[in-house]
């Protein structure tokens, strides 16, 4: 039975959209003031910019929907989501700063994947602010497409870490399973549309412009996160640098915690709007998104630069990559039976709160061995809930079929 999306229009969405677009265009206008700004003005003037095109970005994927198929419009939102990263990333390939391509890749991997894990918690937060019980809530059904993608990567990453290197054919396999994850995701129509604030205004547009809208929102949207990435991170690593700060904790700290914004502002929007599950599933899909296609970019990248066919890692970025694997692991058997926990939230949180305070080489292997351990035991006592996600990516049986 399809369900009527509830539309509660704000008077006020005009104004917001435009104080967005205003947004996105300050940001654009401080990069091309170029060297005249102070760098500290032009990181802030950079970060208005990449937010007001996170929230263009947030209330296009709430409004699309309802009018696209929900399948099309998860995967290009988590593939414009994730272009911060993926272009700062490629750069550091392509100039060869393989060291400091592993810090942003790993901060922002683990970044999505610890909010994924976590939103269970903030959800029960948010309940209680509204003096409400807090609902459990579910992964649809084909969101184990997503699980059973992660599963084969951080799997297929262990022996990168073991052999030390990322070569050509590891990107040209990473990239084929993103070409193969595009062609099987699918939409959630369990789930009812949400469309209120600024995407119930959009749907109340004339059904020859919606499209057309929506399409431009995510447009500009990707123009302006394409055109400001770079620069905000290169301000960003030079304000930090001039106070004394690391640039490899910059990178992988703190410039995921601005590049990733697209994503924690939709999935703010989702969990606002009472649809938790959806907000999961776009960390899940941003999350495949970097695995696949960022991690698979690098190589290639790098070769293109004028390195060889075998992009090396050092210690310190298998340290990371192998703490990342270990991260995946648990979030997938954490999420493998669909209904996300608060005991897995606390672990993850606690773990990575840790390595975070105490950011060492023994406690990252330590958090890494601990969350294998765990990822290792639920995945065991969750092993009947393994062969569905695989049969989601080869699309056979219930999972991997077309919603009606």
């Amino acid at each position: 039975m399809t369900t009527t999306p509830t539309r509660s229009v704000s008077p006020t969405w005009r104004r917001q959209l435009s104080i967005a677009v205003g947004c996105a265009g300050f940001g654009v206008l401080v990069h091309l003031a170029g060297p005249i700004i102070p760098v500290e003005f032009a990181t802030v003037g950079l970060a208005v910019g990449l937010i007001g095109a996170s929230f263009l970005l947030a209330w296009a994927a709430d409004a699309g929907e309802a009018v696209f198929s929900g399948g099309l419009i998860l995967a290009l939102i988590a593939l414009v989501a994730v272009l911060p990263e993926f272009i700062i990333e490629v750069r550091f390939a392509y100039i060869q700063e393989t060291e400091l391509v592993s810090a942003n890749l790993t901060g922002a991997t683990r970044l999505l994947l610890a909010g994924a894990t976590a939103l269970p918690l903030v959800v029960a937060y948010i309940a209680r602010r509204r003096h409400q019980a807090a609902r459990p809530f579910q992964l649809a059904q084909n969101r184990r497409l997503e699980l059973g993608m992660l599963l084969i990567v951080s799997i297929y990453s262990i022996q990168v870490v073991a052999r030390g290197n990322l070569t050509l054919a590891d990107g040209i396999i990473l990239v084929a399973l993103y070409l193969l994850y595009a062609r099987r995701v699918q939409g959630t129509p369990e789930e009812e549309p949400a469309v209120i604030g600024v995407p119930a205004g959009l749907l109340t547009l004339p059904p020859h412009y919606l499209r057309a809208a929506i399409t431009g929102l995510i447009a500009t949207a990707a123009a302006v996160v394409i055109t400001i990435a770079n620069p905000f991170a290169d301000a960003l690593l030079a304000t930090g640098t001039s106070f004394g700060l690391d640039p490899y904790f910059l990178i992988q700290s703190v410039v995921p915690l601005a590049t990733e914004s697209p994503e924690f502002v939709i999935v703010a929007v989702l969990v606002a709007n009472r649809r938790p599950a959806q907000g999961l599933a776009l960390f899940l899909a941003s999350s495949v998104s970097q695995w696949t296609l960022g991690l698979g970019a690098l190589p290639i990248a790098y070769m293109a630069g004028g390195g060889g066919t075998s992009m090396p890692l050092a210690g310190r970025e298998l340290v990371e990559l192998a703490l990342t694997v270990a991260l995946t692991l648990f979030a997938v058997a954490a999420l493998a039976l669909l209904r996300p926990q608060r005991v897995d939230a606390a672990i993850v949180v606690g773990v990575m709160a840790l390595q975070f305070i105490y950011p060492t080489t023994f406690v990252r292997v330590a958090a890494a061995f601990v969350l294998l351990v765990f990822a290792i035991d639920l995945l065991f006592d969750r092993r009947r809930a393994v062969r569905p996600m695989y049969r989601a990516v080869l699309g056979r049986g219930a999972a991997g079929q077309s919603n009606v």
